[in-house]
């Protein structure tokens, strides 16, 4: 253990022969794999139909279909001695649920960890040592921890201000991180991609599969909202809309919180004039800035794989703490965000897809994502450039930080196996517009969808590039970089 009692809250351990562990950890068993558990931790036993544990759930799973977060126990309506594609199996019964969650299979057969629909939950392994983990941060010594310390990488990368470890890279040497959409066998502690199977259909019916979505998304809210205090993100953005629009039966059982950063002033703008004009119970939570200690505290509860902003302001979001936090992460995958330039035939590289990512051409980061596209060459470019943002950025970029916040529950309802498919059905010219959620706004909430998205809605909104490009240079450049990388 690299930390003592509280600085590691909400991280785990699972290996296949029992580790040391703090003092103040739980030790549980499922099958034959060992867990050790730090404080808020949340684990919910799986069964099959005979009563027979088959795995475990770490993290707060929601199952739509009873309208209920999972508690301690979950029955699959199924033998798993009578299962022969264990991949549809988990498929069909694990990957129908919403919430975040990881999922520990051990069965006679098979040992594995599977992540959901994004990786809300991250997981890095030590192959040689046979464990995974939260964080390199539970995995390593302090001596280790340091020893192993990828500097060059970490500094190439410029993680302290907006780049991260990408792929299956971490801050440390000898430590992999597993991806979503891919399962790590606990046998050969290797990791294979499991979805898709095969590319995603086009939908012949877009207007319902974002009507299916925002059902999904309202319903997800309603759980949480029932299961105990809950506050919705609300800021300018266009996913902040939909969550909003989802909302409009629940007003009386959430509320929406908006954090009063520095450089924010179109999100305060507009939190205030819709909390307004449609009566929204809202908060507006002061900025706080961390101080050195609460900073590295952060960065070692990521496994120092990214920095940015959130290093910064997150003791901002403290007075969320012992209530769920809905956030609108995942909404991007709807609009292919990364598909500047491109059709289902452009050539999907290795080197393009750093740039895109507005990532250094380094040769770690090149062969790492070199590897990640081998085995998906028979996908058109459009399903590359999705699947790159959901697992090389959003997986890696947007959940390693996953446990810098162990006394919150966030969660993002727009990341689901369902909504995802979903999001990836629909058509690419109405992808590439950017609006695709923004009619089915109109039909569920109509008002809401009035007042300007990402705008204030008068001059201010000409000026903001420039103001933009003058505060922060480092991301126009990137942005200069990923345009370039683009067009070829």
């Amino acid at each position: 253990m690299l930390l003592e009692s509280d600085q590691l809250d909400g991280q785990f351990v699972i290996s296949t022969e029992p580790r040391p562990c703090a003092q103040d950890w739980h030790r549980l068993q499922v099958g034959s794999l060992h867990l050790a558990l730090a404080p808020f931790s949340k684990t919910v036993s799986v069964l099959d139909a005979t009563g027979k544990q088959i795995g475990a759930f770490l993290g707060a799973p929601i199952d739509l279909e009873q309208r209920r977060l999972i508690g301690e126990q979950y029955t699959i309506d199924a033998r798993i001695d009578e299962i022969d594609d264990i991949d549809d199996f988990v498929e069909t019964h694990i990957y129908r649920l919403t919430g975040s969650f990881l999922f520990i299979l051990c069965t006679p057969t098979h040992r594995r960890i599977y992540l959901d629909a994004n990786g809300t939950l991250s997981l890095v392994y030590d192959r040689e040592a046979r464990a995974a983990a939260a964080t390199a941060a539970a995995l390593l010594s302090g001596d280790q921890y340091h020893q192993r310390f990828r500097a060059r990488l970490y500094k190439t990368l410029d993680v302290d201000s907006a780049g991260w470890f990408t792929g299956n890279l971490t801050a440390h040497v000898g430590i992999d991180r597993l991806l979503c959409n891919h399962y790590l066998d606990l046998d050969t502690w290797t990791a294979k991609r499991h979805w898709p199977a095969a590319p995603v259909s086009t939908s012949t019916e877009p207007t319902a599969a974002c009507a299916r979505i925002f059902n999904r998304v309202t319903q997800t809210i309603e759980v949480l909202a029932r299961a105990g205090k809950t506050s919705v993100a609300l800021t300018a953005g266009s996913d902040s809309r939909l969550l909003l629009s989802c909302c409009r039966a629940l007003l009386g059982k959430v509320t929406f919180a908006t954090v009063k950063a520095p450089n924010a002033n179109v999100d305060i703008d507009c939190a205030k004039r819709l909390a307004r004009t449609f009566s929204l119970p809202h908060e507006f939570l002061p900025y706080r800035e961390a101080t050195p200690s609460q900073a590295q505290l952060w960065r070692l509860r990521a496994g120092h794989c990214v920095g940015g902003n959130n290093v910064k302001m997150h003791p901002s979001v403290q007075p969320l703490e012992g209530r769920y936090f809905v956030g609108g992460l995942g909404g991007e995958v709807g609009r292919g965000f990364l598909w500047l330039n491109a059709n289902r035939d452009t050539v999907i590289d290795a080197k393009g897809l750093v740039s895109r990512l507005k990532l250094p051409q380094d040769e770690e980061v090149l062969r790492s994502v070199e590897d990640w596209l081998s085995p998906i060459s028979h996908f058109d470019a459009l399903l590359k450039l999705d699947l790159a943002y959901i697992e090389l950025r959003m997986s890696s970029w947007g959940f390693c930080d996953s446990y810098v916040k162990p006394n919150q529950n966030e969660i993002h309802p727009m990341i689901s196996r369902a909504n995802y498919t979903d999001m990836l059905s629909l058509p690419p010219e109405a992808r590439r517009k950017g609006d695709i959620y923004f009619r089915q706004i109109e039909r569920s909430w109509k008002e809401i969808s009035e007042i300007p998205i990402n705008k204030y809605g008068n001059y201010r909104d000409v000026l903001r590039p420039a103001f933009s490009a003058i505060r922060n240079p480092k991301r126009a450049y990137r942005k200069a970089v990923q345009l370039i990388g683009a067009l070829g």
